[in-house]
This record gives C-alpha cells, sequence and structure tokens, in this order.
C-alpha cells in the first residue's frame, strides 16, 4: 500500500466522519425525542471544539473537527495495516513468536 492509499483512506474516512455529523445536525433540527443520545453524544465528542448543532459557526466546527478527526483515525487504520502487510523486521519478529507460541 502506497502513501496514496493511506491518504485516500483517510480522505474517506473524513468524509464519513463529516457525513455522520451532518446526519446528526439534521437529526438535532427535527427536535425528536428518540435522537436526543444521538445528538448528546455527538456533542460529548466535539462539543469541546466548539460544535453546536444550533449555531452556524457551531455546526462549521463540528464539520472541521470531524473531518480532521475522521481523517487521522482512517489514516492511521490503513497505515498500520501497510505495516502489518510489508515485510518487515517487525513483522518477521511477530511472526516467529507466533510460531513458537503455537507449537
Amino acid at each position: 500500500m502506497s502513501k496514496i492509499t493511506i491518504l485516500k483512506i483517510g480522505l474517506a474516512g473524513g468524509i464519513y466522519k463529516l457525513l455522520t455529523v451532518v446526519f446528526v445536525v439534521i437529526v438535532a433540527q427535527t427536535h425528536f425525542s428518540i435522537f436526543r443520545r444521538m445528538v448528546m453524544m455527538t456533542m460529548q465528542n466535539f462539543g469541546a471544539f466548539g460544535f453546536n448543532p444550533n449555531t452556524f459557526f457551531g455546526i462549521l466546527a463540528g464539520f472541521l473537527w470531524a473531518f480532521i478527526a475522521g481523517f487521522i483515525q482512517f489514516g492511521a487504520i490503513a497505515f498500520i495495516f501497510n505495516i502489518l502487510v510489508t515485510d518487515n523486521v517487525i513483522t518477521k519478529k511477530i511472526t516467529k513468536w507466533l510460531r513458537v507460541i503455537k507449537k
């Protein structure tokens, strides 16, 4: 997996998390009590960064931080996967240990 692929997976994760916050903002505007827990969980995650589904700038802050968080999370997963699938010293050593444990 190349660095470009890690970047693309990071972008996909950022877009996914951004769309999740878009959905939560739309749901928050409906004021249905059944969705209150979902809105509160998102407020708990991004409220410290300025997310507020009732203000325009709060919504923009939530979008920004959701994209950044998704990009970093999914990019880190792709990076770790890249390390695990390549043939390097770390993976060779771990495979050797696992073979010894199996016996």
